[in-house]
């Protein structure tokens, strides 16, 4: 059994106002199972359901990838367990699922300092076999030696925005491997959406 109460507790004590500021769980469908408090519902809501749709869109691309959409002898259900993690930087904060059990995903939405002027919003999708996003590059903090002035501090504060969502995906990470550890003590499997009862 789920034990609600205890996940939003520690979803609560794992939050801040700035690098970390909501925690959810949800299924892959959409359906929210524990979040940090105080929380928006109907915020934390249409911000689950952009995840699982996303997610799901991802999911689908994954399958069509490594299978031709006219071979039919293969279950699509079968394959949907291909997206390991999703990353989504947005003007104002940045949103990142990862996958803890088949049915189940561990959600931050935090923070960001300010954005280049040339942002452009992104989504970065990992599989199973992809490496970790956003990836250790000490390279990237050399890479402005010989930039101009004006460029440097538009750099700057590209590195900043990468270092803060490499921060923000190494703590998400810790509390995925201490919740899936504790599952794994518990034996809690989370059923696939449509069963009877899962709380």
């Amino acid at each position: 059994m789920l034990n609600v109460k205890g996940l939003t507790e520690l979803l609560t004590q794992n939050r801040d106002d700035k690098l970390c500021k909501r925690w959810w769980l949800m299924t892959p469908n959409g359906t929210l199972l524990a979040y940090s408090q105080p929380a928006n519902t109907r915020d934390l809501r249409n911000q689950a359901a952009m995840v699982a749709l996303s997610w799901q869109e991802h999911e689908i691309a994954k399958v069509h990838e490594e299978h031709d959409e006219d071979d039919e002898d293969h279950d699509p259900a079968e394959f949907m367990d291909r997206v390991r993690a999703l990353t989504i930087e947005g003007e104002t904060g940045n949103v990142i699922a990862t996958r803890l059990q088949p049915h189940m995903l561990l959600v931050l939405e935090g923070g960001v300092p300010p954005r280049r002027k040339d942002f452009e919003p992104k989504t970065t999708v990992e599989s199973i076999d992809d490496d970790q996003y956003p990836p250790d590059d000490p390279a990237l903090a050399n890479a402005t030696r010989n930039a101009s002035i004006s460029s440097r501090a538009s750099s700057m504060m590209g590195n900043a925005a990468v270092g803060v969502l490499r921060l923000q995906r190494k703590k998400l990470e810790a509390l995925a491997n201490a919740i899936i550890d504790e599952f794994e003590r518990t034996g809690f499997e989370m059923p696939e959406e449509g069963a009877l009862k899962f709380f």
